[in-house]
């Protein structure tokens, strides 16, 4: 699989923007679970497949972050141009909802959304 990777040493709250120019799969991951991913092995990440940009991710604890932008799968590889950053933290942002998140998952950020809201 191809992919584009990026590692920040970010800090709890800070944000890790990323812009990709089609849908696709971006994952947030340790150094720990990177280094399962690159070696094909089970590996957990944050994130999942986003339809559009850009894909934040509110970072959880202090580390270092691995960002990876998938370009589609081994049989269907994909063009994909992606950019990322690191940014201050912003009580206003939270992190991006991937498309293809649990329902649980999504009925629980639509919550929180209508609890801000309300």
């Amino acid at each position: 699989m191809k992919f584009l990777h990026k590692t920040y040493e970010g800090k709890k709250k800070e944000i890790i923007e990323v812009e990709i120019d089609k849908p696709t799969k971006v994952k947030f991951m340790t150094a720990k679970e990177y280094k399962a991913y690159t070696n094909g092995k089970t590996h957990s990440y944050f994130g999942g497949t986003y339809e559009e940009s850009p894909v934040r991710f509110v970072i959880p604890y202090d580390g270092n972050w691995n960002v990876v932008v998938e370009k589609g799968t081994l049989r269907q590889p994909l063009a994909v141009s992606a950019s990322c950053r690191l940014t201050m933290p912003n009580s206003q942002v939270r992190t991006s909802l991937a498309a293809d998140a649990p329902a649980h998952v999504r009925e629980l950020e639509l919550s929180a959304g209508q609890e801000e809201n309300g």
